[in-house]
């Protein structure tokens, strides 16, 4: 106990009452009030950036417009047989997709072979009218049983007779997807070597006709190529010419 009342008066009020002191805070510090736990604070997030518009792959619009567009298939086939040793070419006629050609092969044989695209069936077919008729056969039997055997011995193209019993050769490709000038090429000339392999063998079976059919009583068939008239054309060159204008 303090000796002098004032004193302890005086003490009193320069100390104050006991009990909890405030807590201070420094300048820095966010306050807290006791049970409210530590304080939260929310940092105000950066705008984020939208990343950059990234361009369509393959050509811009401007590309595109000035890119050239894909050649006709008439004028790719075209431009294979050019490039195959021995082809001649026909001026185009009316229908660009018809292409006439003529082989010379090393041995100095020539064939005619017509390429002909149509784009409704999706098809490429080739073609070769160079073996004659079925009716100048000695025997359409033999003759027939000799086109089948081809065809099963045949790497490229088929023997056929058509309506006019004509008989060709032919091999198709279809255009689904790109022809390219090799698996063209192979093609072409494999035909032609079919060609070549069998023409004389189809020939032997035609050869003598004329003088059997003066010894026999009995005339030889009638020939569809407008042999009566004087005006008509050679046989061989109308059955060129319409084969190619309607192929089978």
């Amino acid at each position: 106990m303090m000796r002098n009342p004032m004193l302890a008066a005086l003490a009193l009020l320069l100390l104050g009452p006991s009990g909890p002191v405030a807590q201070e805070t420094s300048p820095g510090r966010p306050k807290t009030t006791p049970g409210s736990g530590t304080p939260r604070t929310t940092t105000p997030s950066a705008p984020q950036s939208k990343p950059p518009a990234t361009k369509p792959a393959g050509q811009t619009p401007a590309e595109t417009e000035a890119a050239p567009k894909p050649k006709p298939l008439h004028e790719t086939l075209r431009g294979y047989l050019r490039q195959i040793k021995g082809v001649r070419l026909e001026r185009a006629d009316k229908d660009p997709n018809t292409i006439v050609s003529h082989y010379t092969a090393t041995n100095g044989e020539t064939l005619d072979i017509v390429v002909i695209h149509s784009p409704r069936k999706k098809m490429v077919g080739l073609y070769s009218y160079a073996f004659g008729n079925v009716a100048e056969a000695r025997n359409a039997n033999d003759l027939r049983a000799l086109l089948l055997n081809a065809n099963e011995a045949l790497a490229f193209g088929s023997f056929f007779v058509d309506r006019e019993q004509d008989i060709g050769l032919k091999w198709s490709l279809r255009t689904e997807t790109p022809i390219t000038f090799e698996a063209f090429q192979t093609v072409y000339l494999g035909l032609a070597a079919a060609a070549r392999e069998y023409g004389p063998q189809i020939a032997d079976c035609m050869k003598d006709k004329a003088k059997e059919g003066e010894s026999d009583s009995t005339p030889p068939p009638p020939r569809d190529d407008g042999e009566n008239g004087a005006d008509s054309p050679a046989p061989s060159k109308v059955t060129r010419e319409r084969r190619v204008r309607n192929p089978q």
